[in-house]
């Protein structure tokens, strides 16, 4: 039997109707083959056998790979494919290039993904496929198969298909020395689970718009107490973390990495004219005739009617033009509110001249807006308006800011008329408007798409010094019992450490070591918070134990 991996001969495969062929350029013959050993041949150049059965037979028959096999190891026996000169193999070297893995969530969230967010993902993995080779286990549905491996090629990304019938661990599909998984939406139960265990960093994509549901956000913060010390959530806004701040232990575990702008795309138009084109397209002339107001909507869709009533309301001489990509309510489009729904290319290509109409933004630093929609409205040079807990990095000083009440799950504080004061006074100062575009074409001009992956190849070599610098948790014998105090007449608990002497160790230390040896010191930090209350004491005993 032939021996894997193996040196190829100069090959190149193809097909005429339903047949596939290699040529051998080498040999200067054509051998007519099927799909297995179509695929052994991919493999078979860096994988050894046991690697490429475990691979294959999620999608074959063993006896079918077998038979491939045979089928190889009798052509390299009279010269043909594949060479039997073992020094001629060439072992695989490890590529400069990163190796990422991408959960397979990626793909089965588009239909409840928004179309900007999917298109930002889009843009993020095609960029990052110049950097690094990556790696997506996709579920082999049989006839559309084909269209979705040349999807995720021209993306970059390469498939591993397996045979959803068949039930397996994510383990087999990650590449060895794999730098690290990237989760660009919310992990499944299974790869949640498979996660906590496996030795590989892992960066958790934290889409801000995702988080507009109570649902949402308490996935994240599930997530948050299963990450080890070589995990981080890669948050798209910078107004994400302050609403977690009073429910998790330990907030280094967030991490600002927005999505690039296309500032070639994106950039200060004529207004006028794109004022005409806009009005021609909705055949609304009243849009000419008064201020155009963008609103970018963070609230449930009934929040956002009644938040837009009140503006309208307070503020009669305006035109407003609400820009989504989420589904919201337009029970209220007329002519003085319209609606602009970021659904399509065609939509997306309109967007910078849709937003050069605009002669300001309001927009809501709060969990569930659109931190794409406020960098992209921000680098065509429209001044903005933000209400919300704490003023964006993104555009720190390039924006009116009114600061809200923070919470989590509690409704949010809309302060119409704060709202409206800024507006008017943004409106009727020329000046402030000039200072605030031109401090925030500055600040946009460094979210740059090749930036953003930097950030994150940067963030997995740091996620890797700090797995290999990672402790591992000592067992004890741990000794829990009981005994009558007759001082205060109370029965007290105490815990030992066994040794020939027993060493009396602290109640909540004994909890802890017991912990460390089947859970993240995050998950160990969340249950000592709950019991001691006193987080200074926590740390203390953590920071002795790891």
């Amino acid at each position: 039997m032939i021996q894997f991996p193996c040196n190829l001969h100069n090959l190149h495969q193809f097909k005429r109707g339903d047949e596939r062929f290699v040529a051998d350029l080498d040999a200067g013959v054509v051998v007519p083959i099927n799909e297995v050993v179509c695929d052994v041949l991919n493999a078979c150049g860096s994988l050894e056998m046991d690697a490429i059965l475990e691979i294959l037979t999620d999608k074959y028959n063993r006896s079918e790979v077998f038979e491939a096999f045979n089928f190889l190891s009798k052509l390299s026996e009279i010269g043909f494919l594949i060479s039997l000169d073992p020094s001629k193999i060439e072992p695989p070297q490890r590529s400069e290039r990163p190796r990422i893995f991408l959960t397979g969530g990626v793909l089965e969230s588009k239909k409840t993904t928004s179309f900007l967010l999917s298109a930002a993902n889009h843009h993020l993995l095609t960029t990052l496929a110049s950097h690094a080779d990556l790696y997506l286990p996709v579920s082999d549905t049989g006839d559309d198969r084909q269209s979705i491996e040349d999807s995720l090629r021209t993306e970059g990304v390469h498939p591993i298909f397996f045979r959803s019938d068949r039930s397996f661990s994510p383990a087999k599909f990650i590449p060895k020395d794999c730098d690290g998984i990237l989760a660009l939406v919310p992990l499944t139960v299974g790869e949640q689970i498979f996660l906590k265990f496996n030795r590989y960093p892992v960066i958790l994509r934290l889409s801000n718009e995702t988080l507009i549901s109570h649902e949402s956000r308490n996935t994240a913060l599930e997530r948050c107490a299963a990450l080890r010390d070589f995990d981080a959530f890669a948050c798209d806004a910078s107004w994400t973390q302050p609403f977690f701040s009073d429910l998790v232990p330990d907030l280094s575990v967030f991490h600002h990495i927005p999505y690039g702008i296309d500032t070639s795309v994106f950039k200060p138009m004529d207004k006028t004219k794109c004022k005409h084109q806009l009005s021609q397209a909705l055949g609304n002339d009243a849009i000419l005739q008064k201020p155009l107001v963008g609103v970018v909507p963070g609230l449930h869709p009934h929040e956002m009617s009644r938040f837009l009533r009140k503006l309208r309301l307070v503020n009669p001489d305006f035109n407003w033009l609400v820009i989504h990509s989420t589904q919201v309510g337009n029970d209220l489009s007329d002519g003085d509110v319209n609606f602009f729904n970021i659904a399509s290319l065609q939509d997306k290509e309109a967007s910078p001249f849709i937003f050069n109409a605009l002669d300001a933004l309001v927009f809501p630093a709060i969990l569930g807006s659109s931190p794409l929609i406020l960098l992209e409205v921000v680098a065509c040079g429209i001044p903005t308006v933000v209400w919300g807990y704490s003023e964006p990095e993104e555009i720190a000083g390039a924006c009116r800011f009114i600061k809200g009440s923070s919470s989590l799950f509690d409704p949010v504080d809309l302060s119409v008329e704060s709202i409206s004061e800024e507006l008017r006074f943004l409106l009727e100062n020329p000046n402030e408007q000039k200072d605030l575009v031109q401090a925030g074409l500055k600040a946009i001009s460094t979210y740059t798409w090749e930036g953003t992956i930097q950030r994150i190849l940067c963030l997995f070599r740091d996620l890797q010094n700090r797995k290999v610098h990672q402790p591992k948790s000592a067992k004890h014998r741990l000794l829990f019992k009981k005994h009558y105090n007759p001082v205060c007449g109370e029965i007290e608990s105490e815990a030992f450490v066994q040794s020939k002497v027993p060493v009396p160790v602290d109640m909540e230390q004994a909890i802890a070591m017991t912990l460390l040896e089947e859970h993240t010191p995050m998950e160990v930090k969340t249950v000592l918070h709950s019991i001691s209350k006193e987080p200074e004491r926590v740390e203390k005993i953590l920071e002795n134990l790891l």
